[in-house]
């Protein structure tokens, strides 16, 4: 059986939703776009910080290493949908934070790797 790449980021973004929930985390999003950027999953953890989470997966061990891929270009575009977000659900003053969730599939493992704090933003949100 064939599964195309969509497919299978669904089913990574649906392993790193159920993660960050059995870490006590609300969602509140998933696949909230805006201008060209996506954010996989956006959550509420325990104290009230919103989550921005990209997740990442590979189902071959040949591709390396999944958090590895979140560079410069995909954490602006990253930071400016957040921008977004927080703009139109409750305010630009909310406190944040970029993670990455790396989800490995290959062979016939789940293996999931949490990064919180991933990567800062590097502007301020009055530019976005």
């Amino acid at each position: 059986m064939v599964v195309s790449n969509r497919n299978k980021g669904h089913i990574a973004e649906t392993h790193a939703a159920a993660f960050l929930r059995r870490r006590g985390c609300i969602l509140l999003a998933r696949n909230y776009a805006y201008r060209g950027g996506e954010l996989d999953i956006v959550a509420k953890d325990s104290v009230g910080k919103i989550l921005f989470v990209e997740v990442k997966s590979v189902w071959n061990k040949d591709k390396g290493a999944p958090a590895s891929r979140v560079k410069g270009k995909k954490q602006f575009k990253i930071w400016r949908t957040a921008c977004h977000f927080l703009h139109f659900h409750g305010g630009q003053d909310q406190a944040s934070r970029f993670d990455v969730v790396a989800i490995d599939l290959s062979e016939n493992k789940l293996n999931i790797c949490y990064y919180p704090g991933a990567f800062e933003a590097k502007a301020t949100i009055a530019d976005c």
